[in-house]
């Protein structure tokens, strides 16, 4: 928004964001998101107005008279939508996934000595070794093992 506006003018712009992460993203050439191409598009085709980074809530006036301008506008209601990144839907879904791991580890019928060592769900291997593993699920070679299968 600020560039739009600044983009009518005809002389040297800063506009400073306290933004870190969306600075890193403009500067990013290979970003697909859609905002960002916009913005460096528009940085691109005027010169004049320049990006600058402050550091947040050390006391800038103007910075601070923006976080509670913006404050206000979410508890009226008066905010905007804006794309999720990628990031963040990855880490969602991640967590999703995760909690109907574990649900269904939790509630299952079969492997109840392996989740009497094992309770909790992991998408991080454990590091165990073959003969660990076998010993814990109670798959492998041992001679109760044989003794059942031949019954």
């Amino acid at each position: 928004m600020a560039i739009e506006a600044a983009s009518s003018l005809h002389r040297p712009i800063k506009i400073w964001t306290d933004g870190l992460s969306s600075l890193i993203a403009i500067l990013n050439p290979k970003s697909h998101h859609s905002m960002v191409q916009e913005i460096q598009t528009l940085l691109l085709s005027h010169k004049h107005i320049h990006l600058r980074w402050l550091k947040a809530h050390v006391g800038y006036l103007g910075n601070e008279c923006a976080d509670q301008l913006a404050k206000e506008a979410i508890i009226k209601g008066d905010s905007f939508l804006l794309p999720k990144p990628l990031s963040y839907l990855k880490s969602k879904i991640k967590s999703a996934a995760l909690s109907i791991w574990q649900d269904n580890w939790d509630n299952g019928e079969t492997g109840r000595s392996t989740h009497d060592i094992v309770p909790r769900v992991s998408n991080k291997t454990i590091g165990w070794n073959r003969e660990e593993i076998m010993l814990v699920t109670r798959h492998g070679p041992f001679p109760s093992y044989l003794q059942s299968s031949n019954t």
